[in-house]
């Protein structure tokens, strides 16, 4: 499985397990005011860049802060299908403007702007998440708590892909869903265990069609790379990063393998 690294600031040069991956890196660090908050018309420019590079099905975004980026992979995508958010955010808070978008509100620019999108699931979120939800956007939202989770996981877990809608899902996964024991990002955190999240993913890969899944929740880059808080953050992202490609690679080379058999 090819990997598409979206590199804003070099965060995954200190994880080395991704030497030993085919990698189709792609450099956005020459891009300025992309931290946090985008302009539109800078967001066209990446959009343009990103372009010009091979979609592949699994692309990795760098930080949280940059996770308006699932935004653009969402447009690509021809065909109607929902949107399987794993966050502790529903990200779907009003822009400042409307000339912007921020790594908090583009789930709802993607679902006012996007006519493929006709579902959003948001999984692992914090209990006010549906505060954040407007009422026109209340059907096409569903959220599956961090406390309804814990206390039911096994409910949550048949629950879920009984509501996706589509055959076609795109996966996001931001790793401040996971408890801090698993990834350790620069925002607060759900309660969710790694073998949780990895659960729900294989459940939704065996029933449905994955047209992408992005995963985001880095650490930020410090000036100071020796830093003991930025190194232990580093090297548990890394690995929570491998063990979810590790096990994505395996359920969709078993997938393949199942297509083949069924068409012989």
């Amino acid at each position: 499985m090819e990997i598409t690294v979206l590199d804003f600031d070099g965060v995954y040069r200190n994880q080395q397990f991704l030497q030993r991956q085919k990698v189709q890196w792609v450099d956005f660090q020459s891009f300025r005011n992309t931290n946090l908050f985008c302009e539109k018309q800078t967001l066209d420019e990446l959009e343009q860049k990103l372009r010009s590079y091979k979609r592949n099905i699994m692309t990795l975004i760098g930080s949280g802060n940059y996770h308006y980026m699932t935004y653009l992979l969402l447009s690509r995508i021809e065909k109607p299908f929902t949107l399987v958010l794993f966050d502790h955010h529903t990200d779907m808070l009003k822009s400042p403007s409307e000339d912007l978008i921020s790594c908090g509100s583009w789930v709802l620019d993607a679902l006012n702007h996007l006519p493929k999108l006709n579902k959003v699931t948001i999984v692992g979120v914090n209990e006010d998440g549906e505060d954040h939800i407007p009422p026109s956007l209340s059907g096409r939202v569903s959220l599956f708590t961090k406390h309804f989770i814990r206390l039911n996981f096994k409910k949550a877990l048949h629950a879920l892909v009984r509501d996706i809608p589509t055959e076609n899902v795109y996966i996001s996964i931001d790793k401040d869903v996971l408890d801090k024991n698993f990834a350790i990002t620069a925002w607060d955190h759900g309660n969710m265990q790694l073998r949780q999240l990895l659960t729900m993913v294989r459940e939704i890969m065996r029933k449905k069609t994955i047209c992408g899944i992005d995963i985001c929740g880095e650490y930020p880059v410090h000036t100071n790379e020796f830093e003991q808080k930025a190194r232990k953050a580093h090297k548990k992202n890394g690995l929570a990063n491998q063990t979810m490609l590790t096990y994505v690679d395996k359920w969709l080379r078993k997938k393949e393998e199942l297509s083949e058999v069924v068409n012989l």
